[in-house]
């Protein structure tokens, strides 16, 4: 709480440090949002010390620095989406307590396993027919409609971290080899990533991977698990950068960004431009300058789209373009 309100009261005073004087229009929404995490918090840490005393200290903690770091970058950015990441978090946070006082809720997951994880999986395949995108192009991986947008493999990862918790649960002390833990779940789990791959979702396919391995190492100890997962990250990539024209051109833009970098490797050159201006530990909060560089007229180092949708609209982190700038 203590570094978030620092980081707020750098937010505002940040204006005024920048010109030198305080004659400028200092940065206050953002208080808003410190406000709705520390009641977030609060009654989180007041339901877990009640319900479930015993429960792992460090979870709740980290979980609160992450989540209110990143909503005070939102709203440093866009004061609309970081309220609109606040209401979440005060929802995420009644999921939570709800979970703590009603105890048939775990009972309940734990016996519908199968059937939550296959709804899941029958969302995320829908995409593959209904799946649209916010921005109007690019990868359709949500399900959207009256301007509201749902992108299923999100709950999907979830849904299978219960899903393998649920499973292993049912094993524990495990006595058995490691292919017959493995088999039932890993059926499923490989429907999941088919899904994923043929999205051209490589990105939450690796999640996948990272998730059902680190799953399967806490419930068997055993640390080849680890180890085949690596090798099968290793090869996802070089299928994905033979056979799919997305993850090649992001790979090559990665090892040679200079060979393009006003188009395919924009991003990479403006982040390159950015920790050279900020170094290492960045300009401090509200420091750097991240804007619409249509409206301010001026080169950004960090840009983000002019775009502006309604409450409920499309994200407004469209892929950059250097004519913004």
């Amino acid at each position: 709480m203590v570094f978030l309100f620092l980081y707020s009261l750098g937010l505002t005073l940040s204006p005024g440090a920048r010109y030198q004087g305080l004659d400028v229009k200092l940065s206050w929404s953002h208080w808003i949002g410190f406000a709705i995490w520390c009641a977030a918090m609060w009654s989180a840490n007041f339901f877990i010390e009640r319900f479930a005393p015993n429960s792992d200290p460090y979870l709740l903690p980290l979980a609160g620095i992450l989540t209110g770091w990143g909503i005070m970058t939102i709203w440093r950015l866009e004061p609309n989406f970081g309220l609109k990441q606040s209401i979440w978090l005060l929802v995420c946070v009644g999921v939570l307590i709800a979970g703590l006082k009603f105890k048939k809720i775990p009972e309940v997951l734990y016996q519908y396993k199968y059937l939550f994880l296959l709804s899941g999986l029958l969302l995320t395949a829908l995409t593959l027919i209904f799946g649209t995108n916010p921005t109007g192009a690019g990868p359709r991986l949500w399900l959207g409609c009256c301007g509201l947008y749902f992108q299923p493999s999100e709950p999907l990862k979830l849904l299978l971290v219960i899903y393998l918790a649920a499973f292993f649960a049912e094993r524990m002390p495990i006595r058995e080899g490691l292919f017959p833990l493995l088999f039932p779940s890993l059926i499923l789990t490989g429907l999941a990533l088919a899904i994923l791959i043929s999205q051209r979702d490589l990105g939450t396919a690796s999640i996948f991977i990272f998730l059902y391995a680190a799953m399967v190492y806490m419930a068997s100890g055993k640390k080849r698990v680890l180890l085949a997962a690596f090798g099968m990250l290793i090869l996802a990539g070089l299928v994905g950068y033979f056979f799919v024209d997305v993850v090649h051109y992001r790979l090559l833009a990665w090892l040679d960004p200079w060979a393009d970098p006003s188009g395919r490797s924009y991003q990479i050159i403006q982040s390159l431009m950015a920790v050279a201006n900020g170094g290492l530990y960045g300009r401090g909060p509200g420091w750097a300058r991240p804007g619409w560089c249509r409206w301010l007229n001026r080169i950004s180092f960090l840009p983000v789209s002019p775009k502006r949708p309604g409450w409920w609209g499309a994200s407004p982190y469209l892929p950059s373009s250097p004519l913004w700038c």
